[in-house]
């Protein structure tokens, strides 16, 4: 449906079937430009890097959410000591091995990123964010 490509409503899709299409159209037409730029170390490094750039970021999701409510409330810290943890040891790995620039750089943002949401854990967990106070309009006001 037309609201499949609204980006207010990207990835809530009308009909699961619309979401598989997507992703198999998306996976056959990136598979097939890998296959012929497959030759290029350009484009090969540039992927490589998209890859580890994306994986680095997958925790800013919920950083950016903890701080727009101002609560780390549902959501797991053992989850997120589990992923530091794994985390800096890829990193420490990857720098002790001398793997690619990318992978290190990577590997410590994913680091960094952890950290903060170890510290949004802290943060609102210790100094809770008062809610917002509302002041009501005199005119919208009804008596019960």
């Amino acid at each position: 449906s037309v609201a499949d490509f609204d980006l207010n409503y990207f990835w809530h899709w009308s009909k699961f079937t619309d979401y598989v299409q997507c992703v198999l159209t998306f996976t056959g037409v990136t598979g097939y430009i890998t296959y012929l730029w497959l030759d290029s170390s350009l484009f090969v490094e540039t992927l490589g890097f998209l890859a580890v750039f994306t994986e680095a970021m997958l925790g800013v999701p919920q950083l950016y959410r903890n701080y727009q409510n101002r609560s780390t409330e549902g959501m797991s810290v053992k989850m997120v000591l589990m992923w530091t943890s794994g985390d800096t040891f890829k990193t420490v790995y990857f720098i002790m091995n001398q793997a690619p620039f990318q992978f290190s750089i990577c590997g410590l943002l994913q680091v960094f990123v952890d950290i903060a949401i170890l510290l949004q854990v802290y943060l609102y967990g210790y100094y809770p964010q008062k809610p917002v106070s509302h002041t009501a309009h005199p005119a919208s006001t009804k008596a019960l």
